[in-house]
């Protein structure tokens, strides 16, 4: 292991010191600022108290959705405006102290909210907040911008706020927005201004005074917003030292989960986790993919949930061959293995769960056979799943235990080669075992997933193995089998802590779920 971490360290060298900046943020965070024997971070920063309690800001808050928040400091619901000030304060150290950061004093962070997508006309799609923005602001609405303006040597920091100012005309058909004013007594901000106004207020309170400007320029949520902010910063009247592109720095630090994420974060799979069991327990033959999807939403959303975490994939039968399958418009038959991968978001914090059962409530020989496969690798890389290991060795963990298995069941000759077997291994299980989870399904994507596993990281675990209906080269028993089976495991001190526990995936824990699937408590017509 040791040797292994070596060879990871000079990989990471390779990211413009990604391995040190990593170390740094992780020993910051799993050190003195956490009490002992928790992961839950001491947020010293002092915060000026919420004046909003009577203005309508367009978002749940802890005077108008009690039911919500657990405590009137909370600016999210979970989450405190003490801990939203600790993150914006935190990236800016890390900006000022990155390998280019540090040659500058004075440092400016520019980020844009998401834009509403229109589904046709002036019909729109559900808001989706950016989740880098709703991290370090907690506001949850359209177009705004936010700027920090950070003095190193001082350790000086202002939150601005660039917003769509009141206009009663306007809310009576859209809703409320939060305003300036709110900006600053319930976000904190320290100051805020029309979102208009940005380009010259910009020049005004910044040019020319010797910044060094960040901006996230990575598929940005917001074509509008971006192009203003790069015209400004392509303006040659606006004076600064350098420009620089957030990169990686901001994920580095979502990496890591505070106590209050963690419980957000279970709170999602728990969720989800019960949902999937309903769902599991109501399949029966005759049903239609899409009848599964709409139960999912429904009782994540019973419970809580705000959205799913993606459309869901539904995959009956052969269709579970095709990872993202997601039409869900197929007849559910007798016999067949449905594969279901779907989570719920609750609070801006998401689970991803996969399960396989079998339509009619009773696995076969041949789909008991894969299916316990596949969970004794999910198994064999669960044991191995700990502090200072990676996401690629779990990986390769699962490889070298699918091929060995694989092998047994008659899928490889026996004179294959260890190369070759790797890469056949590879056609029934195309897909990497896990990814980072947070506030995005996919979080953190800029990270590589070579880097060490740390106490407050969240990662899916879904070994898969896909069988095509048209492959002659395996027993006939075999084809048009689909499974995957993932759960989302919180990395602790004392080892893996799975949050999807409660949802059953041994076999027979699933055929005794599904044992009562006649009499279930919902009446769909099949």
């Amino acid at each position: 292991m040791a040797s292994s971490l070596k060879n990871l360290k000079k990989v990471l060298n390779l990211y413009s010191g990604t391995w040190n900046f990593y170390s740094g943020v992780t020993r910051y965070l799993s050190g003195t600022r956490y009490l002992s024997g928790t992961n839950k971070v001491q947020f010293e920063i002092e915060s000026k108290p919420n004046l909003s309690e009577k203005i309508n800001i367009g978002q749940p808050t802890a005077f108008s959705h009690t039911h919500l928040f657990e405590s009137i400091h909370e600016i999210t619901p979970g989450i405190s405006r003490k801990e939203y000030a600790w993150r914006r304060r935190q990236l800016m150290h890390v900006l000022a102290e990155d390998h280019v950061g540090r040659n500058y004093d004075k440092h400016l962070f520019i980020l844009s909210a998401a834009d509403l997508k229109i589904m046709t006309n002036d019909i729109p799609y559900p808001f989706h907040q950016d989740t880098d923005f709703l991290y370090l602001s907690g506001v949850n609405e359209p177009d705004a911008i936010l700027v920090l303006d950070f003095n190193r040597v001082s350790s000086r920091l202002k939150f601005l706020l660039f917003v769509k100012p009141k206009d009663p005309k306007r809310e009576l058909w859209d809703g409320a927005v939060i305003g300036q004013q709110a900006a600053v007594d319930y976000f904190n901000a320290d100051e805020s201004f029309p979102l208009n106004s940005f380009t010259s207020m910009m020049q005004e309170k910044f040019n020319n005074s010797g910044y060094c400007v960040w901006y996230k320029n990575r598929r940005t949520s917001h074509a509008g917003n971006q192009q203003i902010i790069l015209s400004l910063l392509n303006d040659t009247n606006f004076k600064k030292k350098a420009i620089q592109e957030l990169g990686f720095n901001l994920q580095m630090i979502r990496l890591i989960k505070s106590a209050s994420e963690i419980n957000l974060l279970k709170k999602s799979a728990t969720i989800a986790s019960k949902a999937f069991s309903k769902v599991i327990k109501s399949t029966r033959p005759g049903m239609i993919e899409s009848n599964l999807h709409a139960l999912l939403e429904y009782e994540c959303r019973i419970d809580g949930a705000q959205f799913l975490s993606f459309p869901p994939v539904v995959a009956g039968g052969n269709s579970a061959n095709t990872l993202h399958y997601i039409n869900n418009t197929q007849l559910l038959r007798d016999g067949e293995l449905v594969l279901m991968d779907g989570g719920c978001e609750y609070h801006g914090y998401v689970s991803d769960i996969t399960r396989t059962w079998p339509v009619n409530g009773k696995f076969s020989e041949a789909q008991k056979e894969l299916y316990e496969l596949v969970l004794h690798v999910q198994e064999t890389c669960l044991k191995e799943c700990k502090e200072d290991v990676s996401l690629d060795h779990l990986h390769n963990t699962m490889m070298v235990s699918l091929a060995t298995e694989l092998k047994k069941l008659g899928f490889f000759s026996e004179n294959v080669s260890s190369a070759q077997l790797q890469k056949q291994v590879s056609q029934y299980c195309p897909h990497h075992l896990g990814h980072y989870l947070g506030m995005d399904t996919h979080d953190t994507p800029l990270l590589h997933r070579g880097l060490p596993l740390r106490p407050g990281m969240v990662i899916t675990m879904e070994p898969g193995l896909y069988v095509s209906e048209n492959d002659l080269s395996v027993p006939k028993k075999y084809r048009g089998i689909g499974i995957r089976i993932e759960d989302d495991v919180l990395i602790t001190e004392h080892g893996p802590y799975i949050m999807t526990a409660s949802l059953p995936k041994q076999v027979g824990q699933i055929e005794q779920l599904m044992g009562s699937f006649r009499n279930n408590e919902y009446s769909i017509s099949v």
